[in-house]
């Protein structure tokens, strides 16, 4: 079996592979910082690889990029920071993901408000969130989520679990 044009392409551009048998079946993870990954590379990476953990910075992937990642069974970590093309329309995708212990959503268009009315995957153990500067009732609506999700630690406006210099960061709930 081959691969049809469409898919070379982006297999070609983003790993330089050419046959379909080179495509990896499982990677370890898959990282992309002011990078070129986008929607279509997304959808081949849940057609086509096991993976458990997604970074993304400043990349092309949107909403619909997130579709295509909630397809990724095995993904347990994801972390979509400073994409301003990741919204509200996402929650949904995030709820679908059964692994997905860790979700990193800085610096998106996505609020506390959203996640509040919005986010029910009782498999979360860490949400990392920024704040709007005019966001009202912070602890109240963290309270909320805590409540439909007790097992899990929202950050607000931090992306680590500890500072620089290794000391616990505190969740707000």
């Amino acid at each position: 079996m081959n691969l049809l044009k469409e898919e070379k392409k982006v297999w070609q551009k983003h790993f330089r592979i050419e046959k379909l048998e080179n495509i990896p079946k499982e990677m370890t993870g898959f990282s992309s910082i002011d990078g070129d990954a986008d929607d279509e590379l997304m959808f081949y990476f849940a057609k086509r690889v096991s993976i458990p953990e997604i970074y993304l910075k400043c990349s092309f992937v949107t909403d619909e990029g997130v579709s295509h990642i909630s397809k990724i069974k095995q993904l347990k970590d994801l972390t979509l920071r400073d994409h301003k093309n990741v919204t509200k329309a996402s929650i949904p995708y995030f709820n679908q993901m059964q692994n997905l212990e860790s979700l990193n959503i800085t610096k998106t268009e996505i609020t506390l408000s959203h996640l509040c009315e919005n986010l029910n995957n009782q498999n979360l153990k860490e949400v990392f969130i920024s704040s709007e500067e005019n966001e009202e009732n912070i602890l109240e609506k963290a309270f909320i989520l805590k409540g439909r999700m007790p097992n899990c630690n929202i950050y607000l406006d931090t992306c680590f679990t500890t500072d620089a210099f290794g000391n616990p960061e505190k969740p707000i709930f």
